[in-house]
């Protein structure tokens, strides 16, 4: 065979082994099922967690565990088989109910929230298992280990027995008195949970203690929940004055379903034991905030920059973190299950140091004291201070005690420290330091879209598109605006400093499209934005040849209820935005509007998030999904994968390997079951691939065998004269 020839067959071939490489077979394919009874479910906040992949037991093989409305957890094996039997029931390995064990009381225990984590170092050789937290309607905190055995309990909102306080003495009675009081103000009577998360790590305060579980919240009150008035009559003077002043709050409240309590609190308990090692209580700080603007003249404008400061606190302190704050960025916010708790490493922000001015340095020693240093003695005294310092040293060193530092490490058996926990809530960030809860700083965000630093240049900027129904939505963009429907807006800074884009996300035309003022105009008047509804955007990684940080710079995506699905990409110098594409899909959905805190029966919660289709990997696709369908598009645009719901979806579908293949699998929850779904890669391009593969290794071979054989046939010339 001819070099050339093998070399067109080699080129071919790699050609062909790279396309079948990324030909985008991906499929999703139902795996498992667990039915459940249907629970009529009429608060948002009667919703259950969604359901945990977790290894308990460190055995290598992942359980899924799902909470039920009957106060149980229930551990699943599910399946992993690769074919077309379509869903098979998966099959309880155990569970664990959360009702009292004498009294079997089910009214403030069901759950509101799990988690799973280590509370133990790693040990090479030692399987590594998990414990699962879980809190309660009710504020009970309980803590299981691998085999769901309870290793202890605490009710936060606890009330003391009156017979047992009286028996106490009036020093302890006042105490608890003053204790319960105070625990009556962090959990009112009839409050919902609106928000709640949990943080498990083996970080230790305290020497002896093994793990750290903190446990954040918030409660939020219903206008239309109205207290029993013989259950008021039995609760005594001190409640029933706690309700009627909670019913004036609630008759007081305009414009809004319920009344915000806006008091989140954090509890940190020691992981075996749950010795509680400090609490804090996020106090309303707007209402503590002074009147003192409408004492500023109006024309003092550094003191009414001083005033907004202070209408503000804690944001002038996160500017000292701000590399920091966008580490732990995107943030969003719309349900009770986005509230986070994370450990991070904050650090000051490092200022640039001032440059000297060039010139003459000019002395002036008019008032200069007069330096006398006679030759030979240390008048400095650094001999005798040096000398004294040793010795005190040595003195000290016996009875110096070891103190105890804090560690943590993660099973990567790679060491790191944190020094706060930061918590994604509805209003915003809050930093508390880990080893205390002392707050560190707190910024507040707009409430709804995406906040993320979408263009790389270090600053926050927040996106929100408008859908409501089709009704207009005043927006802050620097200015206040009106948009109407089917309009997207970016800002950059907290507070707003500039608009960045203002775009449509839907029906879009190449030859652009509308114009500026067309948002206010005629578009959206008509029945096509009556009920339309958009997802909060996502932020999707893209690489432009420099380096940016984690979460930070790429492509917003878009989703609206009719299934089109934009992504625009931000322009030169990171203002204005590029169209990139739109795709036209069957994630539809369609919820009829319903009061704050309430749920209407068959409510849709759609999806739009990144999607990583192997584990640690830093290539993301956007999963979407609405009513009946579901989808996997590449960055790009093109479709990878369809997938068909058996039934609308009740929460954000969940992404976690359960199949232990390391290829990411798909879990729907609806009102009647749990759905899992398996990914799998198409065989035939994984088989074609293969002998493709060996085929240009059999050729390599031959190329260079025929180059060798070349070189050794080739005649010597003869040097001498004949």
């Amino acid at each position: 065979m001819r070099k050339r020839d093998l070399a067109i067959l080699m080129l071919s071939a790699f050609a062909i082994f790279f396309s079948f490489q990324h030909d985008g077979g991906v499929s999703f394919k139902g795996a498992w099922i667990h039915l459940t009874d249907e629970y009529p479910i009429k608060y948002e906040a009667e919703r259950l967690p969604p359901p945990l992949v977790a290894d308990l037991n460190g055995d290598g093989k992942k359980e899924v565990l799902v909470a039920t409305h009957d106060a149980k957890i229930q551990v699943l094996e599910p399946h992993s088989r690769r074919g077309d039997e379509g869903f098979s029931e998966a099959r309880v390995l155990a569970e664990v109910s959360l009702l009292p064990d004498k009294i079997r009381v089910t009214s403030g225990r069901r759950p509101v929230a799990m988690a799973t984590g280590y509370i133990d170092r790693y040990s090479i050789g030692t399987p590594h298992k998990q414990v699962l937290v879980v809190v309660t309607s009710g504020w009970s905190v309980m803590c299981f280990d691998s085999n769901l055995q309870k290793l202890w309990e605490n009710n936060l909102q606890t009330f003391m027995d009156p017979f047992e306080e009286m028996g106490k003495g009036a020093r302890f009675s006042e105490q608890h008195r003053r204790s319960a009081a105070e625990k009556e103000e962090d959990f009112p009577h009839n409050a919902h949970h609106r928000e709640v998360s949990i943080s498990i790590s083996n970080y230790t305060l305290k020497h002896g203690d093994t793990g750290l579980i903190i446990v954040g919240g918030r409660m939020e009150m219903q206008p239309h929940t109205f207290m029993d008035p013989f259950e008021e009559m039995g609760k005594g003077a001190r409640f029933s004055e706690q309700h009627r002043r909670s019913a004036a709050e609630k008759e007081a409240s305009e414009n809004t379903g319920t009344v915000d309590l806006r008091h989140f609190a954090f509890y940190a308990f020691a992981g075996r034991s749950g010795v509680e090692r400090w609490h804090r209580k996020n106090e309303n700080i707007e209402a503590h905030s002074s009147d003192a603007s409408q004492l500023i003249p109006q024309h003092n404008y550094k003191l009414d920059v001083n005033a907004l400061n202070s209408r503000q606190p804690g944001e002038f302190e996160c500017r000292e973190f701000r590399e920091s704050i966008l580490a732990v960025m995107p943030h969003q916010w719309d349900r009770r299950e986005d509230t986070l708790l994370k450990l991070a490493h904050f650090r000051r922000h490092k200022r640039k140091p001032l440059k000297k001015n060039p010139g003459k340095v000019m002395n002036y020693p008019f008032h200069k004291p007069a330096e006398n240093h006679p030759p030979g003695k240390d008048t400095a005294k650094k001999i005798s201070k040096i000398i004294g310092k040793a010795a005190n040293y040595a003195g000290s060193a016996k009875s110096k005690k070891h103190l105890y530092v804090p560690t943590i490490t993660n099973y990567t058996q790679v060491w790191w420290v944190p020094n706060v926990v930061v918590a994604h809530q509805k209003e915003g960030i809050e930093a508390l330091h880990l080893a205390s809860g002392r707050p560190i700083c707190k910024l507040h965000l707009q409430e709804g879209g995406l906040h993320a630093d979408i263009n790389g240049d270090g600053v926050l900027d927040h996106v929100q598109a408008v859908g409501g129904n089709g009704a207009e939505q005043t927006v802050v963009s620097g200015s206040i605006e009106v948009l109407r429907p089917c309009w997207a807006v970016a800002t950059s800074g907290v507070p707003i400093r500039e608009q960045l884009f203002n775009v449509s996300i839907c029906h879009y035309n190449h030859f652009n499209l509308f114009q500026h003022g067309e948002r206010y105009g005629s578009f959206g008047r008509g029945s096509e934005t009556a009920s339309l509804e958009v997802a909060t955007p996502i932020l999707i990684s893209r690489s432009d040849g420099h380096k940016h940080r984690k979460g930070s710079h790429g492509d917003v995506i878009f989703l609206t209820n009719r299934g089109e699905i934009t992504s625009y990409s931000p322009g030169l110098h990171g203002h204005d935005a590029i169209w990139q594409w739109q795709q036209s899909t069957s994630v539809t959905w369609s919820n009829l509007p319903s009061p704050a805190g309430m749920m209407e029966s068959g409510q849709v919660v759609p999806t739009l998030k990144p999607l990583s289709l192997r584990l640690h990997d830093s290539q993301e696709v956007i999963l979407a999904a609405g009513e009946q369908e579901a989808v996997v598009i590449s960055p790009g645009g093109s479709l990878l994968a369809t997938i068909e719901l058996p039934a609308p979806p009740t929460h954000v579908l969940i992404c976690e390997d359960f199949s232990n293949d390391g290829l990411t699998d798909l879990i729907l929850v609806t009102s009647n079951g749990v759905y899992g779904f398996i990914q799998t890669r198409q065989p035939g391009a994984m088989f074609f691939s293969i002998l493709v593969g060996c085929l240009i290794v059999v050729m390599a071979v031959i190329f260079v065998t025929q180059h060798m054989n070349a070189v050794k046939g080739k005649p010597r010339s003869s040097s001498g004269p004949r």
